[in-house]
């Protein structure tokens, strides 16, 4: 009888308890897979957009959603701050590096910053086609949105897609960047004057030239926009009153007439500034110094208890289906002992008897295996398209080697699990079997 057919019929009658093995071992590599691409993923991302930002300065509120909202655009903003206590801040002789943020509006989901070109370098990014813009109303797109230069659009109110069209603004697009493989693909760019303009707030230059005077600050600009603002807050009122922290956020956009941003990101000269230089902002001013590396510990080790927790469930169904291939094959073996002796008597040698069985709970194991990786990579490309993050960044399953490693311990495991009954088979006596036999 041929090896493959013989292995084929043993795994058929018991295929209740092959099946539960084969199922078990795709659902515990399925787990262990799909972690290990994800927190990969996550892990890169978060090195890569938070690269070079040592202090994020923004509104008061929840420190991480201020470097979640400012660096990596994946929550809302607390709120605004005031530009002329931002500009001196920048100031400080401790910062070598500080980047404006004015946020507030989207296109089609995709996030408007307005910033400077300080923002483009910072990523070391390049232009694909077209150029960086020079006027108020011109716009970048970062790579991963489908957009051409020389197209015009009109930005929704809300950093999330679904808000109130600016249909009275439009931005056209001069540049497109080149993949950088960060969060600027995903971003449209464009100057801190355009996104203040759309709000109704003042401009910088024009509040820089006029020295912060009230009754001369208010000049022909902000009188052409004063009524567009008082409009476009109840509006905004209306379509986000369910979200406490996006109404926070529009109110202070909407509410005052003084230049403002949303968020400054700096770089210090010194990791000894990364400790004083929050302290004196927290406590001297009102806004709020986030340290992104303290914030990003904190949500990596709230992200790692819930991946320890997949983790351990991972190894619990593979080793289930380890001691389920160890039980199936030495449990059916004394039923299979009158064949086996059979086999031997037919010329079978112990060593061609220890390969059938060794093989037979290696091939379960093995298909385990097989349905598990095509499982992950088919659940990932679905992930990828439904969670929002792995979607905008255009995540890819990766083969590295901790792919490699699952899959290699998963199938020494099976083997190992089949050696014990295939050594107990492969030592069977066949004069003592054929007479118990007969």
């Amino acid at each position: 009888m041929n090896d493959f057919l013989y292995i084929y019929l043993s795994i058929k009658s018991r295929l209740l308890n092959s099946t539960l093995t084969v199922l078990l071992t795709s659902f515990g590599v399925l787990i262990a897979i799909l972690l290990s691409q994800i927190s990969n993923h996550v892990e890169k991302r978060l090195k890569s957009d938070g690269k070079g930002v040592d202090i994020v300065v923004g509104a008061k509120g929840s420190p991480l959603q201020l470097v979640l909202s400012s660096i990596y655009h994946i929550d809302i903003p607390n709120g605004n701050i005031p530009y002329q206590s931002a500009l001196e801040i920048s100031k400080n002789p401790m910062i070598e590096k500080a980047i404006p943020l004015a946020l507030g509006d989207n296109w089609k989901g995709f996030r408007i910053v307005g910033t400077t070109s300080d923002y483009i370098k910072h990523f070391n990014a390049d232009i694909k086609k077209g150029r960086l813009w020079n006027n108020d109303f011109e716009m970048v797109a970062g790579a991963n949105i489908n957009i051409d230069v020389g197209e015009n659009i009109s930005g929704a109110h809300g950093v999330i897609n679904g808000g109130r069209a600016h249909d009275d603004h439009t931005y056209k697009i001069v540049g497109v960047l080149k993949p950088t493989g960060s969060v600027l693909d995903r971003l449209l760019l464009t100057s801190v004057n355009s996104v203040l303009e759309i709000h109704g707030l003042e401009n910088i230059d024009d509040h820089n030239e006029h020295n912060h005077e009230e009754d001369k600050n208010i000049n022909k600009h902000h009188d052409k926009h004063e009524e567009h603002s008082d409009e476009h807050h109840d509006n905004h009122k209306h379509n986000h009153d369910s979200n406490e922290n996006y109404k926070k956020f529009e109110k202070n956009v909407s509410s005052s007439l003084e230049p403002e941003i949303t968020a400054l990101l700096i770089k210090t000269k010194s990791p000894i500034a990364n400790i004083n230089l929050p302290r004196f902002i927290n406590r001297q001013t009102n806004m709020q110094a986030a340290n992104p590396a303290l914030e990003i510990t904190r949500l990596t080790t709230m992200f790692g208890m819930g991946s320890k927790t997949l983790t351990f469930l991972s190894i619990f169904l593979i080793s289930i289906a380890v001691l389920s291939i160890f039980s199936g094959l030495a449990g059916n073996l004394e039923n299979r002992m009158g064949d086996l002796a059979i086999l031997r008597a037919l010329g079978y040698s112990k060593k061609r008897i220890f390969k059938i069985i060794a093989m037979e709970g290696t091939s379960i194991i093995f298909s385990g295996i097989f349905l598990g990786t095509l499982m992950s990579f088919f659940s990932f490309e679905i992930l990828s398209h439904i969670v929002t993050p792995l979607h905008i960044s255009k995540a890819k399953f990766i083969v590295n080697f901790e792919f490699y490693i699952i899959i290699a311990s998963v199938l020494i495991a099976g083997c190992i699990a089949s050696i014990i009954p295939a050594y107990k088979g492969s030592k069977i006596s066949v004069a003592n079997q054929l007479s118990q036999n007969i």
